[in-house]
């Protein structure tokens, strides 16, 4: 018998180099993560973290040392001085929170009338001239009452003025020169009331041919009839030479012609 040999299968065609390439590198790529897998499983959760990822606190990023933390709206522009500096130059403003104090509590009202040993008084003394009124003003306060009504009269209230302890001028000799008002005098709020001194002098039933006070040095005291007498207060009578003058009040007089021509004048256009 004669044996025969089985065809051969047709030879197959050889792949080009492009394909070898590509099958070599995928065959080590999956060489190499086999490896990385197995060093993984034998390190477990002994094997150090990454530092190459962010983490994150309950959603919030965590601030890096030196950022600057702003609560409320960011403003715009650079940050840091620069950012400070330009904003300063543009005159933007900073934000900061703004308050409001509440209104001052309403002034109390009186509930009666004062007690006369109750009010305090401060004299208080401007610039005054010789030869002319003196305008005394008084600061009032109730000593213990909140706010209460006073009188000011010449039987509630009494001042003088001095000059070396020696009385110049006295309420006592001219009352009708003390004005007849009512005040509302508070504990917690000065209360001013105004008066004038002729800035003659005085004696007994205050005779009208009392002449002015020279120019020098003074002072002035007040109190509350009942009351306690207030700090004596110095003042300086200024020489009116020594002021400027305020210049004429009113038209100009005419000045008187004599003479028995102008007479004749006047009879005849008269």
């Amino acid at each position: 018998m004669s044996t025969r040999r089985p065809p051969r299968p047709p030879a197959r065609a050889p792949l080009p180099r492009g394909v070898y390439r590509r099958r070599r590198a995928m065959v080590g790529l999956t060489a190499v993560l086999l490896v990385v897998a197995t060093v993984d499983l034998v390190n477990g959760d002994d094997a150090a973290p990454r530092t190459d990822t962010a983490q994150q606190v309950a959603g919030i990023p965590q601030a890096a040392p030196g950022d600057e933390v702003v609560v409320g709206p960011r403003p715009s522009g650079p940050r840091g001085k620069k950012g400070r500096k330009e904003g300063a130059k543009s005159g933007q403003a900073p934000l900061v929170p703004t308050y409001t104090p509440p209104p001052p509590p309403p002034p109390a009202e009186p509930d009666g009338p004062c007690d006369d040993a109750d009010v305090a008084m401060t004299p208080v003394m401007g610039p005054a001239v010789a030869g002319r009124p003196v305008l005394v003003t008084l600061e009032l306060r109730t000593r213990e009452a909140e706010a209460c009504t006073w009188t000011v009269n010449s039987s509630s209230l009494a001042y003088k003025i001095t000059a070396d302890g020696d009385d110049v001028w006295s309420s006592s000799h001219c009352p009708r020169q003390v004005p007849d008002d009512v005040v509302v005098v508070r504990r917690d709020l000065t209360t001013t009331y105004r008066l004038a001194w002729s800035g003659r002098r005085s004696s007994r039933d205050c005779p009208v041919s009392m002449g002015y006070a020279a120019p020098g040095d003074y002072a002035v005291q007040a109190a509350a009839i009942g009351g306690e007498p207030s700090a004596v207060v110095p003042f300086t009578l200024t020489d009116p030479a020594d002021v400027e003058p305020a210049g004429p009040v009113g038209p100009p007089v005419p000045e008187a012609t004599g003479g028995k021509k102008d007479k004749k004048k006047d009879r005849a256009t008269g």
